[in-house]
């Protein structure tokens, strides 16, 4: 279930920061974006974005056009193309949890399935796991149905 978390929301009730699940969809597209450059956007094409599928090539390309014509209609510049996530450059896409992600869970008392999970829950415990922030991943796990929160024992 792609969407803006409502954690997000309430931290930034008026979109001027990047949502995890946009964050995934240009880091699988392998393109970067300025702040300034999503803040040019409404907020009904932020919310476009932030629907529009990318789990696959096809739905990705419709992605990056989608983007890079907001982005031109607001006077933005060319979108930053990078290399195409895979497994080796983007961790939620490898069928092995990395060991962060295993240890954070293991810490926050959040319960994953790894090999049940799909791309945006892999992709925000490993969002959690880089900035080794347990509050987060409970928080994350709180909003997600595939992750369970068991209860935090000392540390």
């Amino acid at each position: 279930m792609e969407q803006v978390l409502d954690f997000e929301r309430t931290k930034d009730p008026d979109g001027q920061f990047i949502p995890l699940v946009v964050r995934m969809k240009l880091d699988l597209a392998g393109v970067r974006i300025h702040l300034a450059d999503w803040q040019a956007l409404s907020n009904k094409e932020r919310q476009t974005l932030a629907q529009v599928p990318a789990a696959d090539p096809t739905a990705r390309d419709h992605f990056l056009v989608t983007l890079q014509q907001m982005l031109t209609a607001a006077g933005r510049s060319k979108i930053e193309q990078k290399v195409a996530a895979t497994a080796k450059t983007l961790a939620c896409l490898d069928d092995s949890e990395p060991g962060c992600v295993t240890a954070i869970c293991a810490h926050a008392g959040v319960v994953a399935d790894w090999g049940n999970l799909g791309c945006f829950e892999r992709y925000l415990l490993c969002h959690a796991a880089a900035k080794n922030d347990r509050a987060l991943c409970r928080t994350i796990a709180s909003e997600m149905p595939a992750l369970q929160l068991a209860p935090v024992r000392g540390g």
